[in-house]
């Protein structure tokens, strides 16, 4: 039997011939059927498997490709040298000492190498960063205790202003509530005989006792306070005075011109106890002004400079005399010179005080001017 597939039809289609003559029998026909069947589903499913796809090739990894430049030149060994610091620094300009260092400090800076210059340089900079950095620091702080320190000192003025007022009204509610208690006795009888009256005084004295003692020591701080202020004063005073006269630099001169100053002082009429107080600064008038001290100078010099033109001392530059007159001719009139001392001198009498001292510097340099002028 021979198989005879066509390829254009939609599916495989066998046409059969059986070989030999006669007539197939059953069986023989059965067993080619069955075989021609096999033969159509082994074709069938040849035809619906896919091929495979062989696998791509691997593309072949390209060749590294050489430069087109050419080799790199061989480099050629050349000797090297050192660099010279002194050179190098001889280029740079040079690094000043700080400036807080001392004169030999800085000589040995010089000496140094440019390195540790450098070195020490930058050390010392940073140095003064940091001390202005701490500086600012406390100066702001400083400047915030100043305001607090201010501002509790206002409040503690107020408060000690305060406290006698304070006193005062705790004085009169008690004279008030408890006027017929004067006598320890009339005490003793109310704490017998009405014992809640008795405590409610005893409260208020102890409530002004508090305060009286609190008005004193403000009292007391105020007066140290004020002492301290004027000694700080004085101090300053003095040292503008003495700048202005150099020759109280010498204590014995200063001495003795302080001594006729009391003198002065005494004829103008001031007590010895007025002059300690003014001094100290106990009183209304400070004698430590260089103001005032400068004007009980210019007197001191003045009643000293006209004594010894009275006694005709040769150390006295004097005016020459005027011509004597023949007898039988008038004198002189009273000139204003004695007319304004005689008027002063009265007013001087009925004046105290600086006004007193006052007019007896104006009447020293009318006589001073009278003797100028040969009078």
């Amino acid at each position: 039997m021979s198989d005879t597939v066509h390829s254009d039809a939609p599916e495989p289609y066998v046409s059969r011939s059986a070989g030999g003559e006669g007539p197939l029998d059953f069986r023989s026909a059965a067993r080619s059927l069955i075989d021609a069947r096999n033969k159509d589903n082994a074709a069938t499913v040849r035809a619906q498997e896919v091929p495979t796809p062989p696998a791509a090739p691997e593309p072949p990894q390209p060749e590294p490709v050489e430069e087109t430049g050419g080799d790199p030149p061989e480099e050629v060994p050349t000797e090297t040298t050192a660099p010279d610091p002194a050179a190098a620094s001889a280029d740079q300009p040079p690094i000043d000492a700080p400036s807080s260092w001392t004169k030999a400090e800085k000589e040995r800076f010089k000496s140094l190498p440019r390195e540790t210059q450098e070195y020490l340089a930058t050390r010392e900079q940073q140095r003064d960063r940091d001390i202005r950095t701490r500086q600012n620091e406390f100066a702001e702080k400083s400047k915030g205790l100043e305001a607090q320190l201010k501002q509790a000192e206002e409040v503690r003025k107020q408060y000690e202003t305060a406290l006698p007022l304070l006193l005062n009204n705790l004085q009169q509610t008690l004279a008030g509530e408890f006027a017929d208690v004067r006598t320890m006795a009339d005490v003793q009888k109310m704490a017998q005989d009405d014992w809640p009256r008795y405590i409610r005084w005893d409260a208020h004295q102890k409530q002004i006792a508090a305060v009286q003692q609190e008005v004193t020591t403000a009292q007391q701080r105020q007066a140290t306070e004020h002492q301290t202020a004027f000694n700080k004063y004085a101090a300053e005073q003095d040292a503008l005075f003495i700048d202005r006269v150099p020759e109280f630099k010498d204590s014995a001169r200063a001495e003795k011109l302080q001594g006729e100053a009391r003198k002065v002082l005494a004829d103008m009429g001031f007590s010895e106890e007025e002059l300690i107080k003014s001094w100290n600064g106990q009183g209304n008038l400070s004698l430590r002004d260089h103001r005032v001290q400068l004007l009980i100078k210019k007197a001191v010099e003045s009643e000293v400079l006209a004594a010894e033109k009275a006694r005709g001392l040769k150390n006295v530059a004097t005016k020459e005399l005027p011509p004597v007159l023949r007898p039988g001719v008038a004198g002189t009139k009273e000139t204003s010179f004695d007319q304004k001392i005689k008027s002063l001198q009265e007013q001087q009498k009925k004046a105290t005080g600086m006004r007193s001292a006052q007019l007896g510097a104006e009447i020293l340099k009318l006589q001073r001017a009278r003797v100028a002028a040969g009078g």
